[in-house]
C-alpha cells in the first residue's frame, strides 16, 4: 500500500529535511559499499572489479540536516565508489580499475530533474548516459532493463540493490525472486515499513493489490488476524511476516534489522538485507555493530534468536540489541552455551563434523551474530578443554583465536568437567 512520500524536491525551492533515522540508513549504505568493495579487491591478483549499483528509489540527491546540506544516497554511493578507487591507487603498484556503473531511479520526474541537477553542479553530467543512467521510472518498471543491463556485463553479475521504498509493496517479492534467479551475486538492501502493514491489517486487506504484491493470500492473513488475539501479537505477526518474507524472496541469507524513527513508537519499520552468500550476511552484520546507531535487533542473545514457539509468549526472553558492547558480552555468551548444546547433539546423533562455515551459514540468518562472535565462543569452549579446532590441512589451531571458515570444530574424546557440569545442568 503506498503513501504519500515523506521527501519531496524540486528546483528552486528548499530541499527536504532528513531524519536521523534516514541519514543513519545512508551510513549503512556507505559503509556497506566499501566494505563490499574491499573484500571483493583483497587479492591482489584481481586487476578489474566489475560492479552495479542500483538506487531504486533515489529521490533528489540532496537534503537538509540541522541547518546543513547533506548528500542522499545517489552522490554517496558515488562518493564510496571514488573514495574505494582512491584507496586502491594508493595501496596498489599494478593499479586495479573498479568498473562501475550507477542506476538511479525515481518515478517523480520533478525529483529526476534534481538528480540531474545536482549531477551536473557536482561535475557527473559528462557520465550520465555512459556510466549513470538515469530513470523517470518505477522501479518495478525498468528492473528486467536493470537485470539485462547486469548480465551484459560479465559473468560475475557484482550488483547492490538499494531499495528504500516508503511503505512495503512497491517492490514486489516476485521482482526479489527475479533479481536472486537471475544474478549470480546479487544482493538487495530493501526497507519493509512493517509496522504500517500490522497496524493496518485489517479484513479489508484481503485480495488487495498490496498484499498480493508481497504474496500474502486470504489464508496468510486470517491466520495473522487470529494472532491479534494471543498475548504479545505484534512481535509474533512481525516474526510471521519475517518468515513469510524468507521464503518468498528467493534470498539465502537475510537479516532483518529494526530502524526506529523519531518522534512516534509505531512506526517501525526494518532493513532487510538479502543475499546468496554468508559472506554478505558477515560483512552487513559487521557494519551495524561497527556504526552502534539508531537500528536495533529485537530477539533473544545468540542463535535462533528470531525464532518464536507456539503457545509461548515471543516477549519472554526477549531483548533490545543497540549493537553495544553489552549486547556483544550477552551473544558471546548466550553462543558458548548454544555451540555446546549443538556440538553434543550432534555427536550423539553421529552427525558429521562441522565446519565454522557450515556452523555459521546454518544459524546466522535470526541472529545478530556475526563470524568474531563466534570465534571468541569457539575460544572459550577450546580453552574449556571441551572442542578442537582443525584446520583444512590437519594442523590443530591451539592459540589461535581468529578461525577459517573450512575449519573444523570437533568434541574431545573424554568428557571434561565443563562438559559434565552442561549435562548435569540438562
Amino acid at each position: 500500500m503506498a503513501k504519500k512520500p515523506l521527501y519531496d524536491w524540486k528546483i528552486g525551492e528548499p530541499l527536504p529535511k532528513l531524519g536521523m533515522h534516514s541519514f543513519a540508513k545512508h551510513q549503512i549504505f556507505d559503509a556497506y559499499i566499501t566494505a563490499y568493495i574491499r573484500t571483493l579487491t583483497k587479492s591482489h591478483l584481481t586487476r578489474k572489479l566489475k560492479l552495479t549499483l542500483v538506487d531504486g528509489f533515489c529521490g533528489g540527491g540532496r537534503y537538509v540536516m540541522d541547518n546543513d546540506e547533506v548528500d542522499g544516497s545517489p552522490l554517496r554511493m558515488l562518493a564510496s565508489v571514488e573514495r574505494a578507487q582512491t584507496e586502491l591507487d594508493a595501496a596498489r603498484v599494478r593499479g586495479l580499475e573498479i568498473d562501475a556503473e550507477f542506476v538511479f531511479v525515481d518515478a517523480n520526474r520533478e525529483h529526476v530533474d534534481f538528480l540531474r541537477e545536482v549531477l551536473r553542479q557536482r561535475g557527473y553530467e559528462s557520465r550520465i548516459g555512459k556510466d549513470i543512467h538515469v530513470y523517470t521510472s518505477k522501479f518495478e518498471d525498468v528492473s528486467d532493463e536493470i537485470i539485462r543491463r547486469i548480465q551484459a556485463k560479465g559473468r560475475a553479475h557484482r550488483s547492490l540493490f538499494f531499495l528504500d521504498q516508503y511503505g512495503w509493496s512497491a517492490v514486489t517479492f516476485a521482482t526479489i525472486r527475479q533479481i536472486m534467479g537471475s544474478l549470480q551475486n546479487p544482493e538487495v538492501v530493501l526497507t519493509f515499513m512493517v509496522d504500517h502493514l500490522v497496524n493496518l491489517l485489517t479484513e479489508r486487506m484481503i485480495n488487495t493489490p498490496g498484499l498480493a504484491a508481497i504474496d500474502l493470500g486470504r489464508e496468510d492473513v486470517r491466520d495473522m488476524l487470529q494472532m491479534k488475539e494471543q498475548r504479545g501479537w505484534k512481535r509474533l505477526i512481525q516474526n510471521t511476516l519475517y518468515e513469510h518474507i524468507r521464503q518468498n524472496t528467493g534470498a539465502d541469507y537475510y537479516t532483518p534489522f529494526f530502524i526506529h524513527p523519531e518522534g512516534g513508537s509505531n512506526r517501525d519499520y526494518w532493513l532487510l538485507h538479502l543475499s546468496r552468500h554468508h559472506q554478505a550476511r558477515e560483512e552487513m552484520g559487521k557494519i551495524h555493530w561497527d556504526l552502534e546507531n539508531t537500528f536495533e535487533h529485537f530477539g533473544r542473545a545468540g542463535f535462533n534468536s528470531l525464532g518464536f514457539m507456539p503457545g509461548a509468549d515471543v516477549r519472554d526472553g526477549m531483548l533490545e540489541f543497540g549493537f553495544n558492547d553489552n549486547a556483544r558480552t550477552r551473544s558471546e555468551a548466550a553462543v558458548v552455551d548454544q555451540l555446546a548444546d549443538m556440538l553434543h547433539a550432534r555427536a550423539a546423533a553421529g552427525a558429521p563434523l562441522l565446519t565454522k562455515k557450515l556452523l555459521f551459514s546454518a544459524n546466522c540468518n535470526e541472529t545478530p551474530v556475526i563470524s568474531s562472535i563466534v570465534d571468541a565462543s569457539l575460544v572459550t569452549l577450546r580453552e574449556a578443554r571441551d572442542i578442537r579446532i582443525i584446520s583444512p590441512d590437519g594442523v590443530v589451531r591451539r592459540s589461535a583465536t581468529h578461525f577459517g571458515w573450512e575449519d573444523r570444530i570437533e568434541l574431545v574424546e573424554s568428557p571434561t568437567l565443563f562438559s559434565l557440569l552442561r549435562q548435569q545442568a540438562a
